[in-house]
């Protein structure tokens, strides 16, 4: 057993780890009947980070050609 105390502090990135900008935050909310207002109500929504940047490399999407016409 350790006499050391557990780290309960839990580290978030600021930043986004492939392009570098500054996260922005948001609250999604599954429940479109909820009145729009920013109370967060667990089970309903989720607050979430995200990479404002439109140009970052992570949000590109890998189009494949299906060989359809």
């Amino acid at each position: 057993m350790t006499d050391q105390a557990p780290d309960d502090r839990q580290e978030w990135p600021t930043h986004c780890p492939v392009c570098g900008t500054e996260l922005s935050s948001a609250v999604i909310d599954f429940d479109k009947t909820n009145a729009n207002h920013p109370e967060l109500r667990p089970g309903e929504m989720a607050a979430v980070d995200y990479c404002p940047n439109a140009d970052c490399p992570a949000k590109q999407v890998d189009v494949q050609d299906t060989g359809t016409v």
